[in-house]
């Protein structure tokens, strides 16, 4: 590749690795934080003790790196495809299906 980006996954999609935080909403309606590993135009990789139902879609805001400067936060509806446990937490597999903002 050589590009110096990262390359596409079996998904289809090339996929960012970012590191930032996020703020979850599930259908519970509490608020859960945790990690976004990684970010496509299709899904995005969270890390989090949040253990949310297979298949439900939760309002996730994925907060800019605070040496971004200025830039607005990533809200979007995403539904849940995967979750399984790494470490001590787990790992979200989210399929964006609306960007809000």
């Amino acid at each position: 590749m050589g590009h110096g980006l990262p390359a596409p996954d079996a998904r289809g999609a090339l996929r960012v690795p970012l590191g930032c935080k996020v703020r979850m909403r599930g259908g519970d309606g509490e608020t859960h934080y945790g990690i976004c590993a990684d970010l496509s135009v299709s899904g995005l990789t969270v890390r989090t003790s949040f253990v949310p139902q297979a298949g439900e879609v939760i309002e996730v805001c994925v907060l800019p790196p605070p040496q971004g400067g200025r830039t607005n936060p990533l809200s979007a509806r995403a539904r849940v495809v995967r979750c399984h446990a790494v470490d001590a937490e787990y790992e979200l597999g989210l399929a964006i299906e609306e960007i809000l903002r």
